[in-house]
């Protein structure tokens, strides 16, 4: 039987943010220093990759954090997104708690441990994962060019690119190609899964 929950234990949804935060500075710090030459289109990518939904969502897996979660979920497996949140959760309640430098300590043990060597030095092809999924749940997907409205400009050289899902605009993308536009794009909507349990 679930407890009784006070408005404040109903959501975490502000400690996520916080945690969000903090883990996305460590992840910053530990690319700045294990790659000491790389520009910085490179690290933002392995810093991304560290802390994508989908490597936070694994270790929350590891780290079996579905035993501390309290949901209304009962007729079915506990979604992997609410893993990676109930981890951001946990990292901004031990900020509150001990301060930033042992939730830095902690938080970059806790990265290592689970993979971060091999995430970082991956090459994660969103587009490829999302039309995986787009062929497995019968959806079709495809990318529009965003154009300059209104008189306005569009930076040279930049492409903006919105990602469709069946007709519904589900996020967009930025990068100096269209390819790197619609990556960035996938790796968006790929990090925000909520929106694939929603009907369209």
């Amino acid at each position: 039987m679930m407890p009784d929950l006070t408005a404040d234990e109903q959501s975490n949804e502000r400690l996520e943010f916080l945690g969000d935060s903090i883990l996305g500075a460590v992840a910053a710090e530990l690319v700045f220093f294990r790659y000491p030459r790389a520009e910085e289109g490179p690290l933002t990518r392995k810093r991304s990759n560290l802390v994508s939904r989908k490597s936070l969502n694994r270790i929350g897996e590891a780290m079996r954090l579905d035993r501390y979660i309290f949901t209304k979920i009962t007729d079915r497996p506990l979604p992997t997104t609410l893993l990676g949140n109930a981890l951001e959760a946990l990292i901004g309640a031990i900020y509150l708690d001990h301060g930033y430098k042992k939730t830095r300590a902690l938080a970059s043990s806790m990265l290592l441990r689970f993979g971060a060597e091999e995430v970082m030095e991956s090459k994660a092809d969103f587009k490829s994962s999302l039309y995986h999924w787009a062929q497995v749940e019968g959806k079709t997907v495809h990318y529009e060019e965003k154009k300059a409205k209104d008189g306005l400009v569009t930076t040279q050289g930049v492409h903006e690119v919105v990602l469709v899902v069946d007709d519904c605009p589900i996020a967009e993308g930025i990068g100096f190609s269209k390819k790197e536009a619609e990556q960035h794009a996938a790796r968006i909507a790929l990090e925000r899964g909520e929106w694939r349990e929603k009907p369209m």
